[in-house]
């Protein structure tokens, strides 16, 4: 019998805990923008940047925003004023039900894979693959909406528990999926369909889970009345917004288009080769060779609406990744039951190089996941800014030469700008003069991320000293044929005009 051993849940929780700590800050915009920014306004600190269209709209759920907010306060009253320690404290929380219900879900699945030795591997890819290590512990929707879907679809996998409480709790925590993600509503129809035709449940169970599911909604619609401080279900916004928005063709310049292909593409390519070079064939051979299959159900739905969907971002994906390593080895368990293809010796060599390879670029990964920010921006706060704030009477000119106000907005995260630090642009090196006489008794410092920057200023007659760069201090020493003086990245200067 497939069990989970102690002495991993023990490492993959030591794992956890420092990529909690480790992965400083976000890895999409929207994970700030739409979530921390929003608790930020909520709070009451002081903002120098607006609110995205979203919150006008009242498209975003409240959720989060609401759970972000409450740890806010609590760690207020409790002395806790870093907004560093604050979000160490989401991300470790994502760690956790992250990890929760990634074990669950293990457990669930256990008695479907067979052999003992691809359950182990499938075990050690769903707690230690770099990407799902990653996702796990952002405070994104898309991280959290997929440890709720798992541990909800776990929790119905395990047994047949008849049991009012139990098929409550599965459908407010599929709810709680819902809540974070809108777009899961895709999963949880395929889950619901696979439920009721394939599984045959009982239809007062169903009505348990929609019950459960209603409840969690009632209270999202409370979050939201929270967050835009009138009543509103921004589900339903969400859903009116596109769809008008379909019908009269706006919004249509404003995000890229993808060709069809590229969830393919970069599945393939960049999560993990060359083992997920094999990707997109295992899915759609598990599709065929498991049509009764949950996994099948629920993301057929999900991937091919996302597939149809014009502008694509492998994020969108994250949710279904959980159940590639599962896929993956009910298909080797299956066609090798079928043709015994482990027994051809180069079949057998092949596959054993091209996993070794694998599981070696994923252990680098994972250092790198520990060992890199997943935002240089927030890193630079925590590195550089934060410090100027309390040591000197700083305003931060940003090197905006487009002045579009893109690359400002990067910097302009006021979550971590506790201190009000004042941020400005300037078009070129050269109008750092200009902003010393708008700011005559402050410190000037200087952000860019172009390349060259120190030539530029030499040139526009400015004085200047590094202070800081956004990498970790161990890779800029690794200065090979001296990289780091051509290599773009966020650094800092202390600038005065000369003379």
């Amino acid at each position: 019998m497939n069990v989970i051993s102690r002495n991993w849940i023990i490492v993959a929780s030591v794992i956890y805990v420092l990529a909690a700590w480790l992965s400083v800050g976000h890895y999409h915009d929207d994970e700030y923008a739409q979530v921390l920014n929003f608790a930020t306004a909520k709070i009451g600190l002081d903002m120098q940047s607006e609110l995205m269209w979203e919150y006008k709209a009242g498209v975003r759920s409240g959720f989060q925003p609401f759970i972000a907010y409450l740890i806010a306060e609590v760690t207020h009253i409790i002395g806790i004023e870093s907004p560093f320690i604050l979000s160490f404290i989401y991300r470790l929380l994502s760690a956790a039900i992250s990890l929760l219900a990634t074990l669950v879900f293990i457990k669930a699945i256990a008695k479907e894979i067979t052999s003992e030795n691809i359950f182990k591997w499938t075990m050690f890819f769903l707690l230690f693959s770099w990407l799902l290590l990653f996702i796990n512990v952002r405070f994104s929707s898309e991280g959290w909406t997929t440890s709720f879907f798992l541990l909800g679809l776990g929790l119905y996998l395990l047994s047949p528990i008849d049991s009012v409480k139990h098929y409550l709790a599965i459908g407010f925590i599929l709810g709680l999926a819902f809540l974070a993600r809108y777009q899961t509503g895709f999963m949880l129809l395929g889950f619901g369909l696979w439920m009721l035709f394939i599984d045959k449940i009982k239809p007062l169970n169903l009505l348990y889970i929609l019950i459960g599911g209603v409840i969690s909604l009632f209270i999202g619609a409370g979050f939201d009345w929270w967050l835009y401080d009138s009543p509103t279900v921004s589900s339903w916004n969400y859903f009116m917004w596109h769809l008008n928005a379909f019908r009269s063709g706006s919004g249509i310049d404003v995000v890229v288009y993808e060709p069809w292909w590229f969830y393919i593409q970069y599945g393939a390519l960049q999560i993990l080769p060359p083992l997920t070079l094999l990707l997109p064939l295992a899915v759609i051979v598990f599709w065929f060779l498991f049509p009764k299959h949950p996994i099948t159900w629920l993301t057929i739905p999900f991937v091919l609406f996302h597939q149809y969907f014009g502008h694509k971002e492998m994020r969108y994906l994250f949710p279904v990744l959980p159940f590639a390593p599962v896929m993956f080895s009910l298909v080797l368990v299956k066609t090798n039951e079928y043709f015994n293809l482990l027994k051809n010796k180069f079949v057998n060599y092949s596959w054993k190089c091209i996993f070794g390879i694998s599981v070696f670029l994923n252990l680098i990964l994972v250092i790198l996941v520990l060992s890199i920010p997943a935002s240089k921006e927030v890193a630079l706060w925590q590195k550089c800014l934060a410090p100027l704030s309390t040591d000197y009477k700083p305003v931060l000119l940003v090197l905006d030469p487009d002045g579009s106000g893109s690359n400002t907005a990067e910097l302009n995260l006021d979550f971590y700008n506790v201190n009000n630090l004042i941020i400005d642009s300037v078009n070129n090196e050269t109008g750092i003069v200009t902003k010393a006489e708008q700011y005559p008794e402050y410190d000037l410092f200087f952000a860019s991320r172009k390349r060259d920057r120190s030539l530029q200023l030499d040139e526009a007659n400015i004085q200047h000293e590094l202070l800081c760069q956004a990498l970790p201090d161990w890779i800029l020493k690794i200065n090979i044929n001296n990289w780091t003086s051509r290599a773009s990245m966020w650094r800092i200067w202390a600038v005065s005009p000369s003379g």
